[in-house]
């Protein structure tokens, strides 16, 4: 028997998967906190604790130093500064001053650790939940590793957590140049001392672009190809165990190098399942596996809208298998947009994308991705909160509506036959990971071909309005 569904009636079991940004009201102002007093010029890192507080990154000019220091603050759950963290709400890191990004992270028993830099080096900084220096922690707090710089981009340094051990990386000083490059990485013991049982006597250095992490410990090279070609042509992996040694199991004593030139990767960032996630100079996403070879599953169309007329953000987050990422459009990249992709490479049909223009070419930057909302950083003194709405589907530039209506057969097994009172222009197609699979301009439009399942079905009106349903096919 045919059964006949009206969506107007169904959206709320249908769109469960639609979601849309919007600024929670309740955060800051409006959804927007502004950083008083930054430095125009180095972006925030920002973290979030159980209860929805939100520890953040920023730098203050010092004139005597002639260089930004670094300061940590803390917000509440809704966005105005926790005044009994710190001195009045903020703690600055006294002669030692920002990278690009300071790195930021939280241990599990609470304590802050903040990676920033001096003059002759890098320092990670120790702090108590509450703002104050951690003085078990290498001298009052601070742990310096005079071997270790800034090459001052958003790629160039950092440090994980390793159980109880803090893994550093940095440009090493040493570094010969110009045309071979080095990253120094170090082991911290949990104390701040440095671990020498790690590589040769505490260290080692890698020709690698990207530092990672992996789930087994293992420490991750990824070398692209813009620099030390002389090394590697087309770029290589290279893997060492949770030690600091070569990783002998894979490639050729811890080496595999690419056979393919991948393109000048701008940013890369490892997944929860080892994978490398990367895009390039022309706006290309792809994904190395942990074998190092190209994934032929992940595919992205970066002629897509809005990633045909953009400039990609150095920052790719990862939730529940998907990925996040931001960039600028716009003549003057003007406007922002934050956009979603599936597992497999597909911009997400229902997320889209959220996009708004506010006159300034500032890059949104580091996101937390939660169930309900994202809280993202945007250019040096901005953080916003936005709420994800379940009720419509999140499409750029096309008017929302709940009340235009269609009928037509579901499950389908032959022909997509549907009744409706407005002009149809067309409908598309997905699969569940948010691929398109079928664009339909007439109505009995034949789609035996589709296998069985459930796919997403977006349908657009002539007078611009656009709903979403689900559909089974036989």
């Amino acid at each position: 028997m045919k059964k006949k569904l009206l969506l107007a009636l169904l959206l709320a079991i249908q769109c469960a998967f639609a979601q849309t940004l919007s600024y929670d009201s309740s955060f800051a102002s409006n959804g927007k906190y502004t950083i008083t007093g930054s430095n125009n010029y180095y972006w925030n890192r920002i973290i979030q604790n159980s209860d929805n507080s939100i520890y953040f990154t920023y730098a203050k000019d010092n004139p005597s130093l002639g260089s930004p220091e670094c300061v940590i603050s803390k917000l509440n759950a809704y966005g105005t500064v926790d005044t009994s963290f710190g001195n009045n709400g903020e703690t600055i890191i006294n002669n030692y001053f920002s990278g690009v990004q300071s790195e930021l992270k939280k241990q599990t028993d609470g304590k802050i650790l903040v990676m920033c830099f001096y003059t002759n080096g890098s320092a990670i900084v120790r702090l108590l939940p509450n703002g104050l220096l951690d003085t078990t922690f290498g001298v009052n707090g601070i742990a310096e590793i005079n071997n270790i710089g800034t090459d001052f981009d958003s790629v160039g340094y950092g440090f994980y957590l390793q159980n109880d051990k803090i893994i550093v990386y940095g440009q090493a000083t040493s570094d010969p140049g110009p045309y071979i490059h080095y990253k120094s990485i170090y082991r911290l013991n949990s104390n701040g001392s440095i671990d020498t049982t790690f590589g040769n006597n505490g260290s080692f250095n890698t020709p690698g672009n990207f530092i990672f992490l992996d789930n087994q410990s293992n420490i991750i090279s990824f070398i692209s190809n813009q620099n030390n070609t002389n090394i590697y042509p087309y770029g290589a992996l290279e893997k060492y165990n949770s030690n600091g040694q070569p990783l002998i199991s894979f490639g050729n004593n811890g080496v595999l190098a690419f056979t393919s030139n991948p393109g000048a990767v701008g940013s890369a960032f490892m997944d929860s399942n080892n994978n490398i996630v990367c895009s390039n100079i022309n706006n290309e996403i792809f994904r190395i596996k942990p074998n190092g070879d190209h994934d032929n599953n992940f595919v992205f169309d970066n002629n897509s809208f809005p990633f045909n007329l953009i400039a990609l953000s150095s920052i790719i987050t990862e939730k529940n298998g998907n990925y996040y990422i931001s960039g600028l459009t716009g003549s003057m990249g003007e406007t922002f947009f934050i956009s979603k992709i599936t597992s497999t490479g597909a911009i997400d049909p229902v997320f889209n994308h959220y996009s708004e223009t506010t006159g300034t070419s500032d890059f949104i930057g580091e996101m937390i991705i939660n169930d309900n909302n994202i809280i993202t950083t945007k250019g040096v003194s901005k953080i916003l909160k936005f709420i994800l709405n379940n009720s419509t589907l999140s499409i750029s530039n096309e008017t929302k509506t709940n009340i235009s209506s269609i009928e037509f057969e579901n499950p389908v097994k032959q022909n997509l036959v549907y009744k409706s009172k407005e002009k149809i222009n067309k409908i598309e197609i997905y699969s569940l990971e948010g691929k398109i699979v079928k664009t339909l301009n007439n109505n009995d439009t034949n789609v035996s071909e589709l296998l069985k399942g459930v796919y997403f079905v977006k349908v657009k009106f002539e007078n611009g309005k656009v709903i979403a349903k689900k559909l089974i096919k036989n």
